[in-house]
């Protein structure tokens, strides 16, 4: 078996879904497209055919919805869109949230079993304004003779989840309250640009007017979006959408408080003992992020050294009307495996598709250190781009390991739930 690595990694900020997302005018393969030529920058290919052929294959994930912009292989469609080599082929891999970190480890996979070149592409793209969530589903008649037919609703299973285990909506809302403060924190470090400023690809798109948002600090964007949405909805009659540089996660709420979250109403029940709030759920996002694996071989060629590299991961099965623990068997299966215990582990990014289930997954079922769990936020705050996520978390796990106040950190672990059932979870080690 060979020994695989991260050496580079990249990802687009992720935009708030809907009419004023900062991604509008551009596609999901387009975003993918742009996020894969960066990569190819940041590893010393660039446009050269001949050096691209280094790349075994890209592994790309679009969920549930993989039709129009996401569908037709965005894994190989992205990479031609993004100006790469013929030679080059691509995949697409679907397991709902957890699609781009099935992605990734499939091709850590591939790669170790020798099956594959030397260096691969791997991550993922959403794109929730476009395809909305759910959108093409055709349930099968006969589903509720398997399962209860509500279990397809995610913020109906995340109420399952606080009924369940007895999780207050004060709970909850604190939670979500806290994501806010820790993913702001995050965003005013090095002088505005941010924890991530290294990661996130700096891209000039055109905006909704009422989105745009000016800032002094904003970086020289690497790449310019294609221009065939925004000039359609110019012909639509659409005709205020300005110019801005995208550099930074649009989700946050800095002026989030708990007052403000004890407010708003629930979404998904209305009995007495709902609790679950758009307010302490997850965004709807609009993003892409990719990883560069290589063998020792493949970062040989490339002249890089390995940043991080996965020492093992697990997807498990639970019952579909509370989903959301997945995290909560998964993480100690993906533990055992890698043979380590919790008080190895130096952070822990579990994602937040839900206050109910990330809280009751983090402190209840696994009682995880509060400190140690998603310092820069995460689903609530950053957003929760479905395929992208997985690819998303682990791209911010190698700025995670290069911030200079987790350099005695040695493992991260990565993980989510998966709609229909399922949870996702990996550890990552630091490569000295």
């Amino acid at each position: 078996m060979k020994e695989v690595f991260v050496v580079e990694a990249a990802r687009t900020a992720v935009a708030r879904a809907g009419k004023q997302s900062w991604f509008t005018n551009v596609r999901a393969d387009d975003l993918s497209a742009i996020v894969i030529k960066d990569l190819r920058r940041r590893i010393g290919l660039g446009e050269d055919k001949e050096k691209q052929k280094i790349v075994g294959d890209v592994y790309w994930a679009a969920t549930a919805n993989a039709f129009k912009e996401q569908g037709g292989n965005i894994g190989r469609n992205a990479w031609l869109l993004s100006g790469g080599s013929y030679d080059v082929p691509g995949m697409t891999v679907d397991r709902f949230c957890a699609s781009s970190l099935s992605a990734l480890v499939t091709c850590h996979a591939t790669m170790a079993a020798g099956w594959s070149g030397d260096v691969s592409i791997a991550g993922g793209a959403q794109h929730m304004t476009h395809i909305p969530m759910g959108a093409g589903a055709d349930p099968n008649p006969d589903r509720a003779k398997y399962y209860d037919p509500m279990s397809p609703m995610m913020g109906w299973t995340a109420e399952q989840v606080a009924r369940k285990f007895n999780i207050s909506r004060e709970a909850q809302d604190q939670f979500a309250y806290e994501s806010h403060m820790k993913c702001a924190k995050a965003q005013d470090a090095n002088g505005g640009l941010g924890k991530t400023k290294d990661v996130i690809v700096p891209i000039k798109c055109k905006v909704p007017a009422k989105s745009f948002r000016a800032s002094e600090i904003a970086p020289e964007a690497l790449y310019t979006a294609p221009e065939s949405l925004a000039k359609k909805r110019v012909e639509d009659g659409i005709t205020d959408d300005v110019e801005m540089v995208v550099w930074q996660d649009q989700g946050l709420r800095r002026d989030t408080t708990i007052e403000g979250l004890a407010q708003m109403p629930t979404v998904f029940m209305q009995d007495d003992k709902a609790t679950v709030t758009a307010g302490n759920s997850s965004q709807i996002n609009d993003a892409a992020a990719g990883l560069v694996l290589a063998t020792a071989e493949g970062c040989k060629a490339l002249g890089l050294k390995p940043k991080m590299k996965l020492i093992s991961s697990a997807v498990v099965g639970v019952d579909p009307t509370i989903m959301g623990i997945g995290p909560a068997v998964a993480i100690p299966l993906a533990l055992k495996r890698a043979g380590l215990t919790p008080d190895q582990i130096g952070l822990w990014e579990v994602n937040e598709a839900f206050a109910s289930q990330a809280y009751y997954c983090c402190f209840e079922a696994l009682k995880l250190p509060k400190d140690r769990v998603n310092v820069w936020g995460s689903g609530i705050s950053i957003g929760h781009p479905l395929a992208c996520t997985g690819a998303r978390i682990a791209t911010d796990i190698t700025a995670l390991f290069a911030d200079p106040d987790y350099s005695e950190v040695e493992y991260i672990v990565e993980s989510m739930c998966i709609g229909m059932g399922m949870g996702a979870a990996a550890v990552w080690q630091r490569v000295k």
